[in-house]
């Protein structure tokens, strides 16, 4: 840093203003990545916007390195908001998940319980509301309706929905007396 005598004009040298500048650069890169409250960012914008200030040595090259960082900024902003308002693949391909996993692929999140429906089993532990039963010689976790059912109780299948097994207690069906 100069201070020459008689006039008030401060020159600071090459790798101080590149240094200032790339403190800057980082810091704004750690604001990307780091969350808070953005004193990374206002830090990283003050350190650029002083490398701009140190390398203009008169108001007119300020104002033109001010202007030329404003104009490159605008259009990054732009291409950026252009890019993430569209469904192409952001820089780095893979950031966004573009595929999806659905039955017609193959992919299925539970087994296909539907054959249970009316089936007769046996809870092996009380079921509050949820438990584990014993329907056609397989341990099943099944859940009731809402109540609770003791241990060793009959039940029978109501309703298979998305790999949830529903029971009640199994009522034995009344046989007919009439002679």
């Amino acid at each position: 840093m100069n201070l020459e005598g008689g006039s008030k004009t401060m020159t600071f040298g090459l790798g101080v203003i590149l240094t200032v500048f790339f403190v800057g650069v980082v810091l704004l890169g750690i604001e990307v990545f780091v969350a808070g409250f953005g004193l990374f960012g206002l830090l990283g914008i003050g350190a650029v916007v002083a490398s701009l200030i140190m390398a203009g040595a008169t108001i007119g090259q300020l104002w033109l390195s001010l202007g030329l960082a404003a104009a490159v900024l605008t259009g990054l902003g732009f291409w950026a908001y252009r890019r993430l308002s569209t469904n192409r693949p952001l820089i780095y391909k893979g950031l966004i998940l573009t595929d999806s996993t659905s039955t017609e692929k193959g992919y299925l999140s539970h087994e296909d319980r539907k054959q249970l429906l009316g089936k007769i089993g046996v809870t092996l532990t009380p079921l509050r509301p949820a438990g584990t039963a014993e329907i056609d010689g397989e341990r099943l976790d099944v859940v009731t309706e809402g109540g609770y059912l003791d241990q060793h109780t009959k039940i029978q299948v109501y309703k298979v929905d998305s790999g949830r097994i529903v029971v009640r207690t199994f009522i034995e069906p009344k046989e007919d007396v009439t002679e």
